[in-house]
């Protein structure tokens, strides 16, 4: 007669069922757990070529004692869009045969360039041990791309275009344009030098220009550099301008009356802008601005020793003009203030007439207004 089993017993033989149980199953489901590949990818914009470049990296988890592996199946592609195309990767490939290339313990790392239009990329690996393991599925990473990559232009360097023109007028003086082209990507700086101590310095920005006024007295001899040219964008005497026309002249006259000593200016509309000073030697002085195409007077009242000197700019002859009295002045006029003045009648005030007359054309003087304004006044 068999006893009864211990509840003891029997508690331990249903936990050594269970870790025997539990030990198959570690046993068989190990490999599957501790063999697999894991893949990481980060991407950055090459701005010196205007590519995008995805950095892959594949490691390889195995259980201790396996030491190699090698890919069994590679898929990589990228993407414009939703359009997909097959690329290829350095250095993750397909090994055929029966080397195992790749150490579990080194990690492979694996650059790709692509195009800046690229918005995805995907990397697919599937890996087979030394041990005879394969990995259960396909692992996979994707990278998706957004911005704009584009190519980094170099920095242009700051370059002004400087040039420079001479060109003399009529009067001698010398007008120098300085330009800096449109293109120029800095201010140009001139330095222009004449005869004797004439010296300026201008800067032009892009796209404008300047101009200088050197005086004919200082224009014989012209120097243009600019900063940064090597040679003189001007050096030399400019060459004298041609087709000059000359100026019109003004046509000065003076007359005595009984009664007042008269100055007539008139300038021709093809003449300069003339300015005179009229001085008596009693009285204040006159000034007379004439315009071309116009004409003016200045009168002063007659007296006894009465003189006017006109002064101009260049006027070669300022020698006092003296107020002469007629001789056909009736009694109380002319200046005097002690003879009895007397109503003029007949053929006395035709006589008036024709005697002013004839000083008017005996008085008329010219005088030049030309370049240099060498005005002589004559009776």
């Amino acid at each position: 007669m068999n006893p009864p089993k211990s509840p003891i017993r029997r508690l331990a033989a249903i936990a050594a069922g269970a870790l025997i149980g539990l030990a198959g199953v570690v046993t068989f489901a190990a490999p599957a757990s501790a063999h697999h590949s894991e893949i990481k990818v980060k991407a950055d914009c090459d701005t010196a070529t205007g590519e995008w470049v995805a950095t892959w990296t594949v490691n390889s988890f195995a259980p201790r004692g396996v030491d190699n592996y090698k890919f069994t199946e590679v898929s990589a592609k990228t993407y414009v869009g939703k359009t997909a195309s097959d690329a290829a990767i350095d250095g993750i490939a397909v090994t055929e045969g029966k080397e195992y290339p790749h150490a579990v313990s080194d990690a492979i790392t694996a650059t790709q360039r692509l195009d800046a239009k690229t918005t995805k990329a995907t990397l697919s690996v599937r890996a087979m041990w030394d041990n005879g393991f394969v990995d259960d599925k396909l692992r996979s990473k994707s990278i998706e791309f957004s911005g704009t990559c584009a190519k980094e232009q170099p920095p242009v360097p700051a370059t002004p275009k400087p040039t420079a023109s001479v060109a003399a007028d009529c009067d001698g003086d010398v007008v120098v344009k300085l330009e800096n082209g449109k293109d120029a990507t800095a201010p140009a700086k001139f330095t222009i030098t004449g005869a004797g101590d004439f010296s300026e310095k201008v800067t032009v920005t892009a796209g404008e220009s300047k101009s200088v006024k050197v005086p004919a007295k200082n224009a014989t001899a012209i120097k243009v550099v600019a900063k940064g040219v090597d040679k003189p964008l001007f050096e030399g005497t400019p060459a004298a301008a041609e087709n000059c026309v000359e100026p019109g002249e003004p046509a000065g006259s003076y007359k005595s009356t009984c009664t007042e000593l008269i100055f007539d200016i008139a300038n021709p509309a093809d003449g300069k802008t003339v300015t005179i000073t009229f001085t008596p030697n009693k009285g204040e002085a006159q000034t007379l601005t004439v315009e071309p195409g116009k004409s003016g007077t200045v009168t002063f009242p007659a007296q006894e020793g009465l003189t006017v000197t006109p002064s101009a700019e260049g006027l070669d002859d300022t020698t006092p003009i003296a107020w002469e009295k007629p001789a056909d002045c009736a009694p109380g006029q002319g200046g005097g203030k002690d003879e009895p003045a007397l109503p003029l009648t007949g053929a006395a005030t035709g006589g008036i007439i024709a005697g002013a007359a004839v000083l008017l054309a005996a008085g008329v003087a010219l005088f030049m207004v030309a370049r240099r304004r060498r005005v002589r006044f004559t009776a």
